[in-house]
Parts: C-alpha cells; sequence; structure tokens
C-alpha cells in the first residue's frame, strides 16, 4: 500500500454521491430513529452508575453532575448533528474520519468501533443474563442453574491464564444475541418496530417509578447538597464535576442513529440531526427525574448497591415496583443489544464497499420489492446525433443515452451477511468469555477510542463517544 493510499480522503461530494445510488431499503421514520438512539442511551448506566455516584462520589449534587454531563454530551451530538447532515452514510466515524483524515485514520477508527459495538453488544448481554436470572429469583424464589449462567473461562490475573471452572457456557446471553440477530436478518422495518415498542414500555416504566416516588420524597436528603469534601473526588464542588466524568457514559449510544442514515425513510438531511437532538433532551430529562427521586427519597450513603433501585423501592415497601422496574431494567438491556447488533454490520457493510474488507461483508438479503416505475432496460434506446456544421468537418457523432432521468438504483434489503457474522461472534463471547476480562478489552478500546478523538479533532473530526462502560458496572458481582 502506497503512501498516498494511506492518505487518500474522500471529499464530502463524493460521499454524497455514494448516497444516491443507495441500495438499501428505506423503512425507518422519525419515530424509529428516535427510538433507535433512545434504544441506546437508556441502559443500565442510569439503572446502576447513578446511585454509586451519588453514594461515592457527588452525594445529592448529583443531579447537577447530569447536568453537567448532559451539556457536553450536546456538544458531541451537535458534531455528529452536523457531519450526519453533510455526509448522510451508514458509516458514522468511519465515515467522518475518511474524510477529515484519510484512509488509514478511517481504517483504524473503523476497527475500533468494531470492538466496540462487539463487546458492547456481548458485555450488555451477559448483564441482560443477570437481570433476567435476578428476575427469576425474585418472581419464584428459585435461580437459574449457574453452569449456565456463568462463562465457563475465568482469568487468572497471577498467571495470566485462562482456566476451566466447571460452568457450561451463559445460555441465556447466548440465546438472546441469536433472537436479536436472527430479528434484524429477518426484516429491518420489524427489528425497528419492536425497539420502538419496547423502548416506549422503558419510558413508561421510568415515568411510573418517578410518579410512585415523588410523594415519598424528603427534603432532608437533599441536605447538604454538596457535602463537605472528604479528600480527593469524594464530595465537594470537585466531587461534583468528577461525578459528571462518570455519569457522562450513561448519555453514549445517540451517534448509532447516523448508522441508519441509508435506511431512512424521509431522505431529508435534517432528519438525522434532529432525531439525535430529540433523543438526546428526552433521556436528559428521564434522567433528572429519575436521580432527583433516587436521591430524595433516600439517602444518597445508601444508594451504594449494585441495584439502587432495589433500596428505593424496599424503602417504601413496594416489591410490585421493584418488579416494574426490574422489567424495565430487562427492556432497556435488550434495546441496547438490538441497536448495537443493528449498528455493527452497517460499519462493517460500508467498510466491505471500500475495499477495507471482504465483499462478503456487503452482501444484502433480497427483498420482495414493488417494480419501480420508468426502470432503465436493456432495450432503452440510444439517440445518435450528427454535427455537420460547416465549422466542424467532418461530422462528428456523438451518442446520447435516452435512459429516463428519474431512474432509481434496485433497492434491497440488509447486510444480512455482516449481521450474521456479528450475531455469531458476538454470541460465542457472551457465552464462553468472563466479564473481568471483556471489561479489560472495554478499556483499552476505551483509551484508542479517546487519542483517535483528540487526533481527529484537530483536523475537524467529530468527537467520537466511546461505550457505555456503566454496563461492566452493572454485571461485575
Amino acid at each position: 500500500m502506497s503512501w498516498k493510499r494511506l492518505v487518500f480522503r474522500k471529499s464530502v461530494d463524493q460521499m454524497v454521491l455514494e448516497t444516491k445510488e443507495n441500495v438499501f431499503n428505506r423503512p425507518l421514520n422519525f419515530l424509529h430513529l428516535n427510538t433507535l438512539g433512545l434504544g441506546a442511551i437508556i441502559g443500565a448506566g442510569i439503572f446502576v452508575l447513578s446511585g454509586e455516584a451519588a453514594a461515592n462520589v457527588a452525594g445529592p449534587s448529583i443531579i447537577v453532575s447530569y447536568c453537567i454531563a448532559a451539556v457536553v454530551a450536546a456538544l458531541a451530538a451537535l458534531s455528529y448533528c452536523e457531519m450526519a447532515s453533510m455526509v448522510p452514510i451508514s458509516g458514522s466515524s468511519y465515515s467522518y474520519v475518511y474524510t477529515t483524515m484519510g484512509e488509514f485514520a478511517g481504517w483504524l477508527v473503523g476497527w475500533d468501533l468494531c470492538l466496540e459495538y462487539m463487546m458492547g453488544v456481548s458485555v450488555v448481554a451477559v448483564g441482560w443474563s443477570g437481570y433476567v436470572a435476578s428476575f427469576i429469583r425474585l418472581l419464584f424464589s428459585t435461580g437459574i442453574e449457574h453452569r449456565i449462567l456463568d462463562a465457563p473461562l475465568n482469568w487468572n490475573d497471577t498467571t495470566q491464564s485462562f482456566y476451566w471452572n466447571g460452568s457450561y457456557f451463559n445460555l441465556p446471553a447466548i440465546l438472546i444475541i441469536i433472537a436479536l440477530t436472527a430479528l434484524l436478518v429477518y426484516d429491518i422495518d420489524v427489528s425497528a418496530t419492536f425497539n420502538s415498542i419496547i423502548v416506549l414500555l422503558k419510558i413508561v416504566i421510568m415515568l411510573i417509578f418517578i410518579t410512585a416516588c415523588i410523594k415519598f420524597i424528603n427534603p432532608k436528603n437533599y441536605r447538604p447538597f454538596i457535602p463537605k469534601n472528604l479528600g480527593g473526588n469524594k464530595y465537594g464542588v470537585i466531587g461534583m464535576f468528577h461525578a459528571s466524568t462518570i455519569v457522562f457514559f450513561s448519555f453514549i449510544g445517540f451517534d448509532a442513529i447516523t448508522t441508519a442514515a441509508q435506511e431512512t425513510k424521509k431522505e431529508s438531511q435534517n432528519t438525522l440531526a434532529i432525531s439525535i437532538m430529540t433523543s438526546l433532551m428526552v433521556s436528559t430529562v428521564l434522567y433528572l427525574g429519575f436521580i432527583s427521586v433516587l436521591v430524595g427519597v433516600v439517602s444518597y450513603e445508601s444508594l451504594n448497591v449494585h441495584n439502587p433501585i432495589s433500596t428505593v423501592t424496599r424503602a417504601m415497601n413496594m416489591k410490585w415496583l421493584e418488579i416494574t422496574v426490574d422489567v424495565g431494567a430487562i427492556l432497556g438491556l435488550t434495546s441496547v443489544t438490538l441497536v448495537n447488533l443493528f449498528a455493527q454490520p452497517r460499519i462493517l457493510y460500508v467498510m466491505s464497499k471500500d475495499g477495507l474488507l471482504p465483499k462478503f461483508f456487503s452482501k444484502l438479503r433480497s427483498t420482495k420489492q414493488k417494480k419501480a416505475k420508468n426502470l432503465p432496460t436493456a432495450s432503452d434506446q440510444t439517440r445518435v446525433d450528427v454535427d455537420e456544421s460547416i465549422s466542424n468537418p467532418p461530422a462528428v457523432i456523438r451518442a446520447t443515452s435516452t435512459k429516463p432521468q428519474n431512474a432509481q438504483p434496485q433497492t434491497l434489503g440488509s447486510p444480512y451477511a455482516a449481521t450474521i457474522v456479528t450475531g455469531v461472534i458476538c454470541a460465542l463471547v457472551a457465552g464462553f468469555v468472563p466479564i473481568n476480562f471483556l471489561a479489560e478489552i472495554t478499556s483499552v478500546v476505551t483509551t484508542l477510542k479517546g487519542q483517535e478523538t483528540h487526533t481527529g479533532e484537530t483536523t475537524a473530526q467529530p468527537p467520537r463517544i466511546v461505550m457505555d462502560l456503566t454496563i461492566v458496572h452493572a454485571t461485575i458481582r
């Protein structure tokens, strides 16, 4: 590969031209895009990390921490809005970096995105498995056999090697990934509708929790609003700002909307941008209401647990509410898994179209489609004009195609090959790899992504946000 190839950049005009030759179905509407973003954003972060950050770092001022994090997330989202409007293509950060920094930088970011989404799917699926097991135990007072709930491999930090722990595999994690992968391969419209339903249910459950908790709020729990600093980042104004860096990960996920750019029904440059900001604003309002009642019902010091919702519901003696919120958490993790499984194949597809991956990943599933009007056929006539002007002897023959100007490209389905590969890999990783090892990989991805973001900003690269690490906090027991 020559140096020129490494620094080769696509122009914005070239990117836009590629979107005109779109072969995807376009079933996604404004609601689908918004629930796609909300499905990725509202995950385990608000259900888990909020309590730990309040108890150990910020105290009641965690409310302000969420406001600060929301502002920072909005600034990052505006960068995505601008690029999504200029380059409405499914490659997300990969395509943006390819345009601004060149092919090699785009290749690095593309593979980083692959790690991010694939590890995200695996980690969230393991978390989903844990929540389902807890939910079954809560309802029936009996749990799932641990040998089909835990990964068979564990990581030994001392010997730096894996060892067999006697378990078989994490069956629930494998099943949820396979089921959602099959749904995505079957039909993107059905998948988007399913995601919209579970996201709306999740929002309703959060609103039920907020409404039920309001009358139990004790104003004394908000005092002191900013507890005295106990050293380091614990409490005080320093703790409040430090907590904002922790809970910021609760806002990650809006960038997944950009991977649906070529499957959006309304071919408007503003649709993606509006959806990004709308999903971010809705999640911010829900977060502020949720965290306000969380630290208002009980003392912030009692929230240093993996499931702070249980602490609040027990204080109110509402088991029905605990069950309801557990359902919301399961739905939340389901939507996060689905959105990550949706986004990853689109990155692989675009990289394959650019020649950075085998053509296998750009295979699209054929679907039943209506016959397009005025499509060009083999019988299209070619008009031959003879220019016999005196100033141009001899005659010049010009061949001009008479293909209709409104001819549309053939429309196919979703990238099924990349979706299947993604699902299989994620299912194997979630079923057999221990969560602590996945967490270490996540940390490496975070570091790499931070370096790439810093470099990209110097060349007008919009900030790319990393995977929601709060899910790791939710699943490490």
